[in-house]
């Protein structure tokens, strides 16, 4: 037992060790504008580090997209039954007039066999397609640091917005004047 508990010490001593110089290895922010780094891949390298730490926000957009859908069978019906409903109409609306207009017994014998004073003027074409709104919602993340690349002055110049981790911005909201919260400056030979 005892062999089993100097085993694990030694793991946990090891560990610890091991974590202490991957957090020393890490260069706080206030350390970073001082050195100058002997490459510009080193610079890079330390750049890339700096805005991997630095989190990212999400930018929300939403779009609304429209596109045609054949129509189902049952839609098909309905709209059948609703050109019949409105040809029904018709008919009966012109049956009404013709008898109004008519003298006697035989002119009102005579509207029953329609069409009154010309043809059904009736052109409704039922659809095949019918077209769809649908919302489509885009998360769109970027990073809280930013670097661009200054080779006349040999450095990385580099800022960080000034907005909490994780933030969320919808479409509307104004993210192009979210402030500089600090700039940083990676010079290479």
């Amino acid at each position: 037992m005892a062999v089993a508990a100097s085993g694990v010490m030694g793991l946990l001593a090891y560990a610890g060790v091991f974590y202490a110089n991957a957090r020393r290895s890490v260069r706080a922010t206030s350390e970073m504008n001082s050195p100058i780094y002997p490459s510009k891949k080193a610079a890079e390298n330390v750049a890339n580090e700096w805005i991997s730490l630095g989190g990212v926000y999400l930018v929300k957009t939403s779009t609304m997209v429209r596109r045609s859908v054949p129509l189902s069978e049952q839609e098909k019906k309905k709209f059948k039954a609703q050109r019949d409903q409105f040809i029904r109409q018709k008919i009966e609306s012109q049956y009404s007039e013709c008898l109004a207009q008519a003298d006697n017994n035989l002119g009102r014998e005579l509207c029953s066999f329609g069409p009154y004073g010309g043809e059904l003027d009736v052109d409704i074409e039922i659809p095949k397609v019918k077209v769809i709104e649908e919302q489509k919602i885009k998360n769109v993340e970027y990073q809280r640091r930013k670097c661009a690349h200054v080779q006349e002055l040999r450095s990385l110049d580099c800022i960080e917005l000034d907005i909490a981790r994780n933030s969320v911005f919808e479409d509307g909201d104004d993210v192009e004047s979210i402030p500089v919260k600090a700039q940083i400056k990676f010079t290479y030979e």
